[in-house]
């Protein structure tokens, strides 16, 4: 029987293939389900057509679905992102930061005084390239399988170095077809029987907040009026939480009539792109690829709890392998955790051990911490 690793070993030396992924989604409470709603409101879908239903529906998008794989990583395999930050009580790692090491996070910390871009591991990962990625491999292997841009750096510390951009090798969706938008329903009941819309309240800057009263407190702004972020001023019931709010629609959720489904793909052309001398590049590629199949199995299988009222729950997958001019070949990943295990104790010497950065000062007041 072939192994997935025998499999994929060979892909990878032939160049020339790509790992397709497809699976059926089905949500767990019925038909309807909450797309992610996004800045100025609405979801992310296709015009409406006359009856109001939509063709197409985003339902995770591509970049939210390789933090979903970067967090099943981190859980089971920290060792993979050596690099963290500690700031104040927490410390993230670059499978948890947006950009990876090229995260405005690490540019804003320090190893023992030194800045980070002084540090011998940003000037590694600053002079990679595909042809040497090395660094990459050593330091923040995440990066390219799942790309990265260096947009942190400011002034002259752009216009100084190249603005590095990293394709990233696995990209997913999830998507619904034939959606029809739906309402949600909002109000509140008071259990002390609270009434009135008067902004009979003054609140504080400090969210204290007393009874109004003209003699004592004149004439104070109304909030929902003009200029109302200043304190202290007037404010109605409702609108500090209190008293019952009349239950009303809002527009949230779809219904969806077509089909929910994840594609994607694991481009091991594009991961055939990087060389990793001192390492086997064969055999770091494996690494690579044995990553985003692990990444991915997991959330398919643990990991569709998307957001509430979104909860999927997966009735078919199925990865295969294309080649030119080839018929698809299944990939079998009952055992694609032990693989990957297996393999990053075979580069073990090629991957650094875990370095800790402290945030600055300007980080720290960001977040509270001392």
């Amino acid at each position: 029987m072939t192994t997935l690793t025998t499999t994929l070993r060979s892909a990878l030396t032939s160049g020339d293939a790509v790992i397709r992924i497809e699976a059926k989604l089905a949500p767990a409470s019925g038909g309807k389900i909450l797309p992610p709603t996004y800045a100025g409101g609405g979801h992310n879908m296709t015009p409406a057509r006359d009856d109001g239903s939509s063709a197409w529906c985003s339902v995770d998008s591509p970049a939210s679905f390789a933090n979903r794989v970067e967090d099943a990583l981190n859980d089971a395999f920290p060792e993979l992102a050596p690099l963290r930050v500690q700031v104040g009580t927490r410390t993230i790692s670059t499978l948890e930061m947006p950009h990876r090491a090229f995260d405005a996070t690490l540019r804003e910390s320090e190893l023992d005084g030194v800045k980070w871009e002084k540090t011998d591991f940003a000037k590694a990962i600053g002079a990679a390239r595909p042809d040497h990625a090395y660094a990459l491999l050593r330091f923040d292997p995440g990066m390219v399988l799942l790309g990265g841009w260096d947009s942190t750096k400011l002034g002259k510390r752009a216009q100084a170095t190249r603005e590095a951009k990293y394709p990233a090798a696995l990209s997913c969706e999830i998507t619904a077809t034939d959606v029809l938008p739906v309402s949600r329903a909002g109000s509140r009941i008071d259990p002390l029987g609270i009434e009135g819309t008067e902004p009979s309240l003054v609140e504080h800057e400090d969210g204290t907040l007393e009874p109004y009263d003209e003699a004592t407190h004149g004439e104070l702004k109304i909030r929902g009026e003009k200029e109302t972020d200043e304190y202290p001023r007037r404010v109605k019931p409702s609108q500090v939480n209190l008293g019952n709010v009349a239950p009303g629609l809002i527009p949230k959720g779809v219904l969806v009539r077509g089909e929910i489904t994840l594609n994607g793909v694991l481009d091991l052309r594009r991961l055939c792109g990087y060389k990793f001398a001192p390492a086997d590049d064969t055999e770091a590629r494996l690494l690579l690829a044995l990553m985003g199949l692990y990444g991915v199995d997991a959330v398919v299988r643990r990991g569709l709890d998307l957001r509430r009222d979104c909860e999927l729950i997966a009735s078919e997958f199925a990865v295969s392998i294309l080649r030119f001019a080839a018929e698809p070949e299944p990939l079998d990943l009952t055992d694609v955790g032990d693989a990957l295990a297996t393999q990053i104790a075979a580069l073990k010497d090629h991957i650094a051990d875990p370095v800790t950065l402290t945030a600055n000062a300007a980080l720290r007041s960001l977040v509270g911490a001392q």
